[in-house]
């Protein structure tokens, strides 16, 4: 595939990925993340109270009855993963790295709008990270 990108702009875009990537507030997100993904127990549990949380859901959504069974394994499973150090870093860190890649897509969205480079206060507002961002 050719390559859509004018080599001024690839060049920028390299740039500022390199920024990206050499941040320490990014490379510690990263390696929160990492660390929380190697830790099998945590992953396992946080696994097991997502999947358990969108069963109930989409029970409830379906009109269906809920299991008290169930609903106190949730209740448990969530206090669990709430209380545990490793997964409230990698939420963290996982919001961190989301609120970056929102803030740049939202710079190069409204320029690719405007046709010109915008204010922080055009891409964030007075609301966080703008209009469509899904953060508000």
């Amino acid at each position: 595939m050719q390559n859509p990108l004018p080599e001024t702009i690839e060049s920028r875009l390299t740039e500022l990925c390199n920024a990206i990537a050499t941040s320490p507030e990014i490379r510690a997100a990263r390696d929160t993340a990492e660390s929380f993904l190697a830790d099998d127990a945590a992953v396992s549990l946080l696994r097991e109270v997502m999947t358990l949380g969108n069963h109930l859901q989409q029970l409830h959504q379906s009109g269906a009855e809920l299991d008290d069974e169930d609903v106190e394994r949730f209740e448990e499973l969530r206090a669990r993963s709430s209380g545990h150090p490793g997964i409230q870093a990698f939420h963290d860190a996982k919001d961190t790295l989301q609120n970056i890649a929102n803030a740049v897509n939202g710079f190069v969205s409204r320029t690719l709008e405007k046709g010109s480079v915008p204010t922080a206060e055009e891409v964030f507002g007075s609301r966080g990270c703008g209009e469509g961002c899904g953060c508000h």
